[in-house]
């Protein structure tokens, strides 16, 4: 039921209240579970349980009558949702996808944006938030990834544009108190992983949404930002040894039993 996939942490999230307050509708994509989605929101993401890098992601729209189905940089509309399905369904092959509700994100310069928060296993051996970054759209694209063409960027030029400076500082620490939430309550299910990668998308009214969990995040994207010191405290605590298996076992048992 808890699986180290999209699905399986979603579910275990919900288990948290403070997390669940922040996780955007979501459910193993079929045409019953798109189609009540789309009754309550504009537009989903179609995403595989199993993925990174952001590859494979679907955005399906819904817009005066006809549905607009979105992958990369190509579009194309559908006079009728089971049609806009068949063609997500032939191309998403036997792949188990969700369905997640679309937030409204915030932009810069007309291109949307989200933020990672890197959350790692300090000295020692407590949970630390070590890095914040921004992720910009490429123009046209439905993805923020770093190695989908997203842009990497400080996330006070992003928040610029909605925060006064006042404000800013303390939004920031916000976000990497959910971080820090998110890693310690996945840890219980998890402990084998030592860094976590918490995708947070803000939406208009600046409430940040958890998009996705990473049990393995990239930590490349830090180096593109001109400030190096982020990068190099996530780096240092990368090279920390990792917890011994049997650790790991033990307390996969002791959360097993709580479950």
């Amino acid at each position: 039921m808890y699986g180290n996939n999209k699905l399986g942490k979603y579910r275990l999230l919900r288990k948290d209240r403070t997390a669940a307050a922040h996780l955007p509708p979501t459910a193993v994509a079929s045409l019953k579970s798109i189609q009540a989605m789309l009754g309550r929101y504009s537009s989903v993401y179609l995403k595989p349980s199993h993925g990174t890098g952001g590859f494979g992601i679907f955005k399906l729209s819904r817009s005066k009558g006809r549905y607009l189905l979105k992958h990369g940089t190509h579009s194309r509309a559908y006079a009728k949702l089971e049609h806009a399905y068949g063609a997500f369904a032939k191309a998403k092959a036997n792949k188990t996808y969700l369905v997640q509700m679309g937030i409204p994100l915030l932009s810069y310069k007309r291109r949307p944006f989200d933020l990672r928060v890197m959350v790692q296993r300090n000295p020692k051996g407590a949970w630390e938030a070590t890095g914040i970054v921004g992720r910009v759209a490429r123009p046209n694209k439905i993805v923020t990834n770093y190695h989908n063409g997203g842009k990497p960027m400080p996330v006070d030029v992003l928040l610029s544009q909605s925060i006064p400076p006042a404000g800013r500082a303390r939004y920031k620490r916000r976000l990497m108190g959910l971080g820090l939430r998110v890693s310690r309550h996945l840890n219980r299910r998890f402990p084998q992983f030592r860094a976590y990668g918490i995708d947070i998308g803000i939406d208009r009214s600046l409430k940040p949404w958890i998009i996705e969990v990473n049990s393995r995040p990239d930590k490349s994207i830090f180096n593109a930002l001109s400030d190096k010191r982020m990068y190099r405290k996530i780096m240092a605590y990368g090279r920390m040894p990792k917890a011994g298996a049997a650790r790991a076992r033990k307390a996969r048992r002791v959360f097993s039993k709580r479950a």
